[in-house]
């Protein structure tokens, strides 16, 4: 804070320096025809500044901060185009700029994100990924987009699986063991990382598709519960742009741990255009248009996919269809933007009779959104936005199995007491079914003030948010006489049907304060974003009730530029993510204790006595999850056809992730003498008990107990183009390491002979479990052009260096923790202690699943691409995914490490004789 601080006084000091920054101007002309292009539209990327060109091209702009700065140029009809340039600290810059009809056709193309990349509005570290880049990236989804991210493995494009994303995380091991009844890290990483969709968030908070922690059908499920949002339901052929904040977002942006995705779709005045694309699994089409109707700017944008999984395999398949209509009407100063949006992402696993019999499984998201947002006064100058969305998710899960079961006496009483049961036996098939209707309203008010006080400039932001989100779907049902739950030891009761509308809502308000501002300091330009945001989880379900839980997150992000070429970079701050409905109000668990179990050959004849108890395994005192992040880093960028060079170092620490640990308590069993059998009728109970013997429970409570720590670096790399080939490399790598922890006990998997035999008077439980992840990759794009040809052959080469996944765990008969009586009560024990002769039946292995180190060997995998322009600004596309066929050197259980060779051909088609479109601003 200190050095903060100094720094504001410094330049408060030399306000009487300060200078205004330098002026670029020039003329922006077509390339085909060297004509003046009108109308154009040139932004200095993430800054307020922006001009547009008059009938001659020409453009102005004044007051840019010296450095490196990244120039935006849009039109319609011409491909956009992002430029470098070098500003000097005052004078005037002059740069004329060609834009061509297709990116395919400019003498220099870049197909990743670049390495100085500005988010707008933002100073945090990120990666811009625009249209140019977007559509010379085959992908099928928003996930194929974000490949363009250091460190992001290459996946060939199509539906196949839920997506999910999560910013600087890699995986650790498997769930089950530490994660059991939990979210695993990959899950709670992704559940942290925010995708903005048009400015407003997507959210995952009120998915209730899962079956809890004794749900044997879970893994049939094909749904992003209790992790991020599914990319899949995002086209990449729809989007505009996507700005990947990877380090301390503004304050602007809440309700995350890791980071945030900003994804612009198409909108505006756009070029109509359909796109086919076609592989051996996936077949795709798009449409995308938009026009002037007077004042009134209207666009469109469609498409349908489908992806068979394994065709020749099996009959597994995936669905999407979306739609997006778009409004904007302009009224001087004052502008009102209206979006409808649509889709639908399916996905069915039929039976395989012949592999397994009765295994099948169903996922249908659906949904619909309706946004609004004014907008009074003009970009640079004072304006106040307000945005109201309304998301309404229809999602449909289901699945079936056939089980086995010996003679298991259940009981489908939902209050605590003792009542006669029935018996499940045999095979059958068991099924469930899950019915969401999620609701989501969300609400921005937001006041942008640029000015200038003391010589700096300032861009003043000032807002609210708040959300309301529910779950009114029917929920979770099956046949309780066919329960689909574990095999049921006459404790751990089976669950029964739940209702999602029985779940309350959950309310979330959020003000906060951010401020950027720029000046010079000792003859070097510094930037400072500093913000502060409070999210409040409200108790009850509206914004106006108490307080839960509150989140206080400072943020600051700064940067120096000594010279321009030359930018170093810093950030602090703190984040925080809500918990799910899921976590904030579980189901209630049951156990049914047997009292009696006589099971005779005549079914006449039978008696099974239950007792059930109901606990709440609710936490009122679950809250937000926290994040401590920090980064820095360095950017090189010289004039134009010199290298660029980001590298950024970063560290971040969640903790209090919502999870489910197990909480230990007693409950009682009767023990009964049975009355004299008579034929054809079942015995009778004498009362009373001759016996009462205490049994210990688990009780899976959600609470704040995981934790998640990622440090790495960074890098994106961008040579300059080697003229006699017509050459460009760009490379980005990223080294990441994961660590996933979670406080509480492990009892291990004999717990349920411990709560069996009562005669045993304790048992072990341990604790201080880690799960490690790390990986090393490095990405090259080899990009060769003939811009008079409208032709560029892209290789891309991933080599992943390292990859590797280890669990700290002490298994020994001495890594013990403590006991559990049978009370329920923990007793811990000293290290120093656990040898001693009193706890020799104690001392045992832990039980669970746990991998001391797995490796991967280091392999590397290639895909090559051909784009060729087409007439009217049409194209053709051929890629092979891993066009070598590398299987991959084998991991430890010996699959196949990469995914087969993929051909795959796309086609762009511009309609605009067919849908015209008038000119206009984008």
């Amino acid at each position: 804070m200190t050095r903060i601080l100094l720094a504001l006084a410094l330049l408060a000091a030399e306000s009487l320096q300060a200078q205004q920054g330098a002026t670029m101007t020039g003329r922006v002309y077509a390339t085909a025809t060297d004509l003046p292009v009108a109308q154009a539209d040139v932004t200095v990327e993430g800054t307020a500044l922006r001009a547009v060109t008059d009938n001659e091209g020409r453009y102005r702009i004044a007051g840019i901060p010296a450095g490196t700065q990244v120039i935006l140029v849009r039109r319609v009809g011409f491909a956009p185009l992002r430029l470098t340039v070098s500003v000097p600290s005052a004078g005037i810059v002059t740069r004329d700029i060609a834009l061509a009809a297709t990116a395919l056709e400019l003498p220099d193309i870049v197909v990743t994100a670049p390495p100085v990349a500005r988010a707008q509005g933002e100073l945090a570290t990120a990666s811009v990924i625009d249209r140019d880049a977007i559509a010379n990236q085959t992908a099928s989804s928003l996930r194929g987009v974000l490949e363009l991210v250091p460190g992001v493995p290459i996946q060939p494009p199509g539906l196949g699986n839920a997506q999910q994303f999560a910013l600087r995380t890699v995986s650790t091991t498997s769930p089950s063991g530490l994660t059991a009844g939990g979210p695993s890290a990959a899950s709670i990483a992704a559940f942290g990382t925010a995708i903005i969709l048009d400015g407003v968030p997507l959210t995952n908070n009120a998915n209730l598709q899962t079956l809890g922690p004794r749900g044997e059908l879970s893994s049939q499920l094909n749904t992003t519960a209790g992790g991020g949002v599914d990319l899949r339901q995002i086209p990449a052929a729809t989007i505009e742009r996507v700005e990947v904040i990877r380090g301390i977002p503004s304050a602007r942006y809440g309700d995350l741990t890791e980071g945030a995705i900003v994804v612009e779709s198409r909108a505006g005045v756009v070029p109509p255009a359909a796109r086919f694309a076609y592989d051996a699994t996936t077949i795709e089409a798009n449409l995308v248009g938009g026009r002037e109707l007077g004042r009134h700017l209207v666009s469109l944008h469609g498409d349908v996919t489908h992806t068979q999984v394994a065709p020749g395999a099996n009959d597994d398949d995936a669905w999407r269809v979306t739609a997006q209509l778009s409004h904007r009407l302009p009224f001087g100063a004052v502008a009102i933007d209206s979006r409808i949006r649509f889709f639908q992402v399916r996905q069915d696993n039929p039976e395989q009779p012949e592999v397994v019999a009765g295994r099948a499984s169903r996922n249908s998201d659906r949904g619909i959104r309706v946004m609004e947002r004014l907008t009074a006064g003009q970009v640079g100058a004072t304006r106040g936005i307000v945005t109201v969305a309304v998301d309404h998710i229809r999602r449909e899960s289901s699945a079936q199995r056939r089980l086995v079961r010996a003679a298991l006496p259940f009981t489908d009483r939902l209050t605590e007491g003792r009542q006669e049961g029935r018996y499940v036996e045999g095979s059958y098939l068991a099924a469930v079914r899950l019915d969401g209707a999620e609701w989501s309203v969300f609400t921005r008010a937001e006041v942008e003030h640029p000015s200038r006080l003391i010589g700096t400039e300032h861009e003043l932001r000032l807002g609210v948010e708040l959300r309301r989100e529910w779950n009114a779907g029917a929920g979770y049902q099956f046949d309780i006489l066919h329960p689909p739950q574990v095999t049921f030891n006459g404790v751990q009761g089976f669950d029964r049907p739940r209702p999602f509308d029985a779940v309350p809502p959950v309310a979330v308000s959020a003000p906060y304060l951010d401020d950027r501002v720029r000046g010079r300091v000792l003859g070097m330009h510094v930037e400072i974003q500093a913000g502060l945001r409070m999210d409040v989880l409200h108790r009850g379900s509206h914004w106006v009730s108490g307080v839960r839980d509150a989140a206080l997150q400072p943020r600051l992000n700064a940067q120096i530029a000594p010279v321009p070429w030359l930018r170093l970079r810093a950030g602090v701050g703190r984040t925080a993510k809500s918990p799910p409905l899921s976590q904030l109000f579980p189901a209630p668990q049951y156990f049914d204790v047997v009292n009696v179990n006589y099971f005779a050959n005549d079914p006449a004849e039978r008696l099974a006595l239950l007792t059930t108890f109901v606990r709440d395994p609710a936490n009122p005192d679950l809250g937000f999850a926290r994040t401590s992040k920090a980064e820095a880093g360095i950017e090189v960028t010289a004039a134009a056809g010199t290298p660029s060079l980001a590298v950024v170092v970063f560290q971040s620490r969640t903790t209090g992730s919502a999870t489910t640990t197990p909480v230990p308590e007693f409950i009682t069993r009767e023990r009964f003498a049975l009355d004299t059998i008579a034929p054809g009728q079942p015995p009778a109970v004498l009362e009373p008990p001759i016996g009462v013997d205490t049994i210990p429970i688990l009780v899976d409570r959600p609470s704040n107990a995981a934790h998640l720590e990622s440090r790495g670096i960074e890098a994106t790399l961008l040579l300059p183009q080697i003229r006699p080939l017509r050459l460009t490399i760009a490379a980005q790598g990223a080294w990441t390491r994961t660590r996933f922890s979670q406080d509480g006990a492990d009892f291990g998997i004999g717990f349920g002979e411990f709560q069996l035999n009562p005669t045993t008077p304790r048992a072990p439980y341990w604790t201080d479990a880690r799960r490690d992840g790390e990986r090393g990759l490095v990405t090259w794009r080899l990009i060769h052009h003939q811009p008079a040809l409208g032709l560029v052959i892209t290789a891309t080469v991933e080599h992943t260096f390292k990859q590797e996944t280890r669990d700290s765990v002490g298994a020994d008969t001495l890594a013990f923790a403590g006991y559990v009586t049978r009370t329920g009560e923990l007793v811990p024990i000293p290290p120093d202690e656990r040898g001693d002769p009193q706890y020799a039946d104690i001392r045992r292995a832990r039980s669970g699943t746990f991998s001391p180190l797995r490796i991967t060997p280091p392999d590397w995998i290639m895909s090559v691409q051909v784009s060729k322009s087409l007439p009217l600004a049409g194209e053709l596309r051929f890629y092979a995914f891993n066009s070598l066929d590398r299987i991959g050197r084998s991991t430890p259980e010996g699959s196949r490490g990469y995914p087969s060779l993929q051909f795959g051909v796309e086609v762009t088609v511009p309609l605009a004789g067919v849908l015209p479109v008038g000119l206009g601003t984008p």
